[in-house]
């Protein structure tokens, strides 16, 4: 049953029908068919992650993209309330997550998610943006002071700029813990740069982390 909603889901986006995909994504949770992890998980990353452009549409690929990108940000943002009801029934952990995507970093819907993530394991997250240069990372770090700071890297060629920002941050704040994820990281070289305290990939490592919390 979930495979057949999930290819409706997909069957509107591929349509750029911001609507009803919307509507279609709030209706499932409203009728419980799928959950909150469920939705992020096996319908909306999945189906960024397994867009492949049409062979007779190369010359609209990346708008097409860009446009169903959009869509899943909005669905994001809309469920927020569902993400405030499971979190009231969650241990509140005291623990702030300052959740980032470093300069020239655009893919911010992972990070979104992963924000929510975050609030759903009872951690107080932060998402102040894509395309965030270092400075403007260690400010919001010295006014805010998170316990985290979460740096999600989609784009490889981005991992030389995060590895200064982990460099500064553990020389002015070593007190805040670094989380790496994203699709930048999948290589060990690439971690094997940069300083860091966690490298989270899903919900679970980030539920684990919160019972690490709590011990």
């Amino acid at each position: 049953m979930k495979q057949e909603q999930y290819y409706r889901f997909v069957a509107l986006l591929s349509s750029e029908d911001k609507g009803s995909s919307v509507e279609y994504a709030l209706q499932l949770l409203h009728e419980e068919n799928v959950s909150l992890l469920e939705l992020y998980q096996d319908f909306l990353a999945r189906s960024l992650n397994e867009y492949v452009c049409p062979i007779e549409d190369k010359e609209a690929c990346i708008w097409r993209e860009h446009a169903r990108t959009a869509i899943v940000r909005t669905i994001v943002e809309a469920t927020y309330p569902y993400v405030l009801t499971e979190k009231s029934k969650k241990v509140k952990l005291n623990q702030t997550v300052l959740v980032v995507c470093p300069s020239e970093e655009y893919h911010e819907v992972g990070a979104l998610i992963v924000a929510n993530f975050f609030e759903l394991a009872g951690f107080n997250a932060r998402y102040i943006g894509a395309n965030t240069p270092k400075k403007d990372i260690l400010s919001a770090v010295k006014v805010l002071k998170p316990d985290y700071l979460a740096l999600s890297v989609t784009n490889y060629y981005n991992v030389v700029q995060t590895k200064q920002i982990t460099d500064d941050l553990k020389s002015l704040f070593p007190e805040v813990k670094i989380i790496l994820g994203g699709a930048a990281f999948a290589h060990p070289s690439s971690l094997s740069v940069v300083q860091y305290d966690y490298h989270l990939t899903s919900y679970d490592s980030i539920e684990a982390l919160a019972k690490e919390v709590t011990q």
